[in-house]
């Protein structure tokens, strides 16, 4: 590498990988002219392509690859619609280093990928709070096992010395410099018959070299390893635990929660500006309705009325299914719209019967009845009267915003009783709030959680309702219609509404919870069943962690089909419920079930009676699967390449070959999963295994890089659930894989020699030195059962310093569960509890409304088999620029439901059968206060 090579390497790693690219292009003579020529559509150039385009442009020759057919469709403007409708992009005339992230399908400025390597990680904040602290979190996970890391240097130097145990030259490197203790002698124990394993007994004098005569009492096999002499690696593994809390404590619970604040001020969003109202009246469908109770705050923008009309939603799909599968068939120039047409093309096509397999392959008039059927369903539908289910409101103004909420947020016990509550109020009708007046902010050396500064001063507020000078007045302020008091709170980011699920109500939501939890239950179940044959057979076989790594690769896919039969109103509810089935099964899969099936004196044993390997062996060959498989699985995206290549090529239609290029989901859920069970599986195993810690640091930093690659080149951006699911990892899973790691590790020192044999005046006898198995806690050394006495002085101090500590944090966990969870609950029973996050930032609504993806509460199913989002409401009424895409090709009406049913209908139907939403402008909301 040369001088110019290497600089390029440091200060543009982007331009220097984009050049390299072009010269193996052009070596393999891959940019000949077809390959040079620009998309008519965006015209790219392909510098600015994708590999896996150029590579489809360079197949493209061959006739087995892509056959381009006269008026079929076009591979390249598919891959284009990828490039500019699926994966984001930033505006490319912006000065250097500054990224502002450009609308799907924006072509009045040019855009471009985000670059691949010098893409900063406060970037991410484009893709939504949830994204950008994912990415922060794994660094920040990633640093702290580092460091926990490198303080157990010296217990892991003591385990690879041969002066603790020999004869382990032949493990892997990380299995070697750990607890393994493959010193062993064979003691005489008249108690051990019937209490131990029969391969840790022999009748036979093990020592005695002529094998002469047999002995009454057996012989048991006791581990020898220098026990004694780790009294300072103790120490320090200790202080790297006492550290590690330290560090959590301050990242994830100061230092993150100020980080939320900050990265939602850095960005402003719908969320910064909207409510939702969740218990409107079954007949307040009017957005004006809405607009003329809320405009007393300030300006209304935009009213958005959600409706219980999923089943008409769902019919309306089947029918453009159907429709979509019956064009297919049929020639192009046929009108799928034309009864006469359709009937005349469907006569005259050719008979076959591979052609007429129904559910697989139906023929075109089986499609044709079924989409007539559809029709009669739908016409039926239309007919029926529909009730409103949600209100979204959002206004001009953070200001008007936060007036309402600090208004009309009423405490459980009003709302339950439908009691409008005046008592906060003074005379005039005035409320007096305190709020943070200073904006939150970041350092430009803050990436990730390091030196994220929150918090500002704070200052009164007087929230001043016009004409509510008395009583009566104020009461028909505070209540729509002037009496229904309503369940209102600050709204979630338009991308996490899932707008179908909106009507079910919380006990069928529980009830289905409870049901798919029972199944990812049976799962663990027949999980540890299958792990304990496995081990039964060969504590040492790699069949182990190769059926840990499948069934944590399939599970989790299996966790998110029986999701699909719950109901969420949010993507981060929908999130939060798969992220806690997936972490629980990993957390067992790959964790727990292991120690459950390994016997006790396995745990550290190391002999050919046991299959040559121990327990840490295994959880090795865990962590180095996570390091390795979970990455290239991910990037190889099998799915992704066959719908992309080979599927696509072979597409009948253009809106065929754009709906396999929708790109993969990106599941945050899944990837926090990922990231939790490295995490549990590294500190679980610790003390027994401390370079786990090292190897859960480098998986941590793959899932990162991999996680980064596949977010810009591959996967689909996924919907902004904001802070929910890091509260969650943190508040939970971050804090109990911790609390474990100190409990384990009590237990881990409790066990040494892990052989069940102490010495007394005649000889050894059996000793259950199992504390985790027999359900003793905290596991200090003065629960020994009397007479019996196993720990050597250096392991009863290790041992309580981490038995004492794990019993406190422990009773602090408790205490801050009821503090920051049970206690808010029941102070809201009573009193109204909203508080803004962050300070106002003074920016109005239309000065912000074209900058982000999606601005305002626009119903629309992002949906597989369909290019662009479906449009669930009529947006006559809103400008197109809070709609977050466009399709400057087709317009909007080839993507809207309903324009789908109107031409069901033959008319627009006089009641309301779809969401409601209205904009106003600024002079509109003038005039109107």
């Amino acid at each position: 590498m040369n001088v110019s090579t290497a600089s390029l390497l440091i200060d543009n790693p982007d331009e220097l990988f984009s050049k390299a690219r072009g010269d193996l292009l052009q070596g393999l003579g891959v940019e000949d002219e077809a390959a040079r020529r620009n998309c008519n559509l965006y015209g790219d150039t392909p510098d600015q392509m994708t590999s896996g385009r150029l590579l489809a442009r360079c197949l493209s020759r061959f006739s087995f690859y892509y056959r381009k057919r006269e008026g079929g469709p076009d591979l390249d403007e598919a891959w284009a619609h990828y490039e500019h409708m699926t994966l984001a992009r930033i505006y490319s005339d912006e000065k250097p280093g500054r990224f502002v992230r450009a609308p799907f399908g924006e072509q009045k400025r040019p855009t471009q990928l985000y670059p691949l390597w010098s893409t900063p990680t406060r970037s991410f904040s484009d893709f939504g709070v949830s994204v950008r602290m994912y990415f922060s979190t794994l660094l920040a996970l990633s640093t702290f096992l580092g460091i926990a890391g490198i303080l157990n240097l010296p217990l892991i130097t003591y385990f690879w010395h041969k002066t603790y145990s020999s004869g382990i030259e032949d493990l892997a490197l990380p299995v070697r410099a750990s607890a393994v203790c493959a010193d062993t002698e064979w003691v005489e124990c008249d108690t051990c018959e019937g209490n131990m394993a029969p391969e840790r007994l022999n009748y036979q004098n093990p020592n005695d070299d002529d094998g002469a005569g047999a002995y009454f009492y057996p012989y048991a096999l006791m581990n020898s390893c220098n026990f004694s002499d780790w009294l300072m690696p103790g120490i320090l593994s200790f202080g790297a635990s006492l550290l590690l809390v330290a560090q959590f404590a301050f990242a994830f619970f100061w230092l993150q929660p100020n980080a939320e604040v900050v990265f939602d001020e850095e960005m402003q969003t719908a969320s910064d500006y909207s409510i939702k109202i969740s218990n409107p009246p079954d007949d307040a469908i009017d957005p004006a309705e809405w607009r003329d109770y809320l405009v007393q705050f300030g300006p209304v923008a935009v009213v958005t009325v959600a409706i219980d009309n999923a089943q008409l939603l769902q019919k309306l799909l089947s029918h453009r299914r159907t429709r979509m599968q019956l064009a297919r068939k049929l020639p192009a120039s046929c009108d799928t719209w034309d009864r006469e047409q359709v009937e005349h093309a469907i006569e005259a096509l050719p008979k076959r019967w591979c052609c007429s397999i129904p559910f697989i392959c139906p023929s075109a008039a089986a499609l044709w009845a079924r989409l007539q059927e559809i029709q009669q369903e739908v016409e039926e539908m239309a007919r029926r009267p529909y009730k409103a289910v949600s209100v979204f409101v959002t206004f001009e103004t953070e200001r008007a915003q936060r007036n309402c909420l600090y208004t009309l947020t009423p405490s459980k016990l009003n709302l339950w009783r439908q009691k409008i509550d005046t008592s906060r109020f003074d005379q005039r009708g005035r409320l007096v709030v305190e709020e943070q007046v200073e904006s939150s902010r970041l350092p430009e050396t803050c990436v990730d959680l390091v030196d994220c500064k929150g918090g500002g001063a704070t200052e009164e507020f007087v929230v001043d309702l016009p004409h509510a000078d008395t009583e009566a007045r104020l009461k028909d302020a505070l209540g729509f219609r002037g009496k229904h008091v309503v369940a209102i709170k600050e709204a979630t980011e338009p991308t996490d509404v899932r707008w179908m699920d909106l009507e079910v109500s919380s006990f069928v939501r529980f009830a289905q919870y409870l049901a798919t939890t029972f199944v990812v239950l049976w799962f663990m179940h027949w999980s540890a069943y299958f792990i304990g044959a496995i081990y039964s057979e060969d504590p040492g076989s790699y069949l182990i962690p190769l059926f840990i790594t499948v069934t944590n690769i399939l599970v989790p896919k299996i966790c998110e089909f029986i999701n699909k039969f719950e109901s969420h109103s949010t993507e981060g509810a929908r999130q939060a419920s798969l992220y806690i089935k997936v972490a629980l099964f990993r957390w067992f899969n790959s964790g727990i079930a292991l120690l459950l099936v390994t016997r006790f004196t396995d745990t550290i044993s190391f002999n050919p009676f046991n299959g040559g390997d121990s327990l840490n062996q295994g959880v090795y060959n865990i962590i180095f699967a996570e390091l390795v498989t979970i990455p290239i699985i991910k990037l190889v995206d099998i799915i992704g390449f066959v719908r992309k290549h080979i599927l696509a090529p072979r597409a009948e239609d253009q809106d065929e070959m754009n709906s396999y290029f929708i790109g993969g989901k990106f599941e945050l859920s899944e990837r926090y999963t990922d990231a939790t069970k490295v995490l549990f599986v590294s500190l679980f195993y610790s003390s027994i295994l401390p370079s786990s810690l090292f190897l859960g640091s480098f998986a941590l930093i793959t899932h990162f890089v991999v996680a980064k690659f596949c977010m810009l080149r591959m996967w689909r951006p996924s919907p902004d659930v904001g802070a929910s699911l890091s509260r969650l990892s943190r508040n939970y899973f971050f804090t109990m894989a911790l609390l474990i790691h100190i409990i384990m590790s009590a237990y881990w020192w409790s066990g040494y020699p892990f052989d069940n044999l102490c010495e007394g005046d005649n000889g050894y006898y059996f000793c259950n030195q199992d504390f985790l198995r027999s359900g003793i806690f905290p596991p200090l050394p003065k629960m020994q059962p009397d007479g019996d006495k196993w720990m050597t002085k250096s392991q009863e101090t290790i041992t309580s310093l981490y038995a004492w500590t794990a019993f406190v944090i422990l009773f602090i966990g408790i205490a801050l569960l009821i503090k920051e969870n049970i206690f808010p609950y029941i102070v809201s029973i009573f009193k109204s509890t909203y508080e803004p996050d962050g300070a106002d930032q003074n920016i109005p609504f239309s000065a912000v409304k074209h900058l982000n993806e999606l601005v305002a509460f626009v119903p629309q199913l992002r949906l597989p088999g369909f290019s662009h989002p479906l449009l669930a409401c009529d947006i006559s009424k809103i400008d197109r620029d809070v709609i977050g895409w466009k399709d400057d090709r087709r317009g909007y009406d080839d993507h809207s439901l309903v324009v789908e049913a109107n031409r069901i209908l033959g008319h627009e139907t006089d009641h309301v059968i779809f969401p409601q939403i209205q904009q106003w402008t600024t002079k509109e909301n003038a005039t109107k206060q």
